[in-house]
């Protein structure tokens, strides 16, 4: 899978995010912290929903 060539697409995200990331680390990285925040807190409040049903 990592040896077939890539679309246009996916070079097109690969430079804007490395450009992003050149040009605003530190904006990036509070991005990217904040979207691992609220998946973490999605996980765990679907956590809590399921052991809810589970437990009625």
């Amino acid at each position: 899978m990592w040896a077939r060539p890539r679309g246009l697409f996916f070079w097109l995200c690969l430079v804007i995010v490395l450009f992003t990331v050149a040009v605003k680390p530190v904006e990036f990285a509070h991005v990217i912290t904040g979207v691992l925040r609220c998946v973490g807190a999605f996980f765990s409040g679907l956590r809590h929903f399921l052991n809810a049903l589970a437990t009625t």
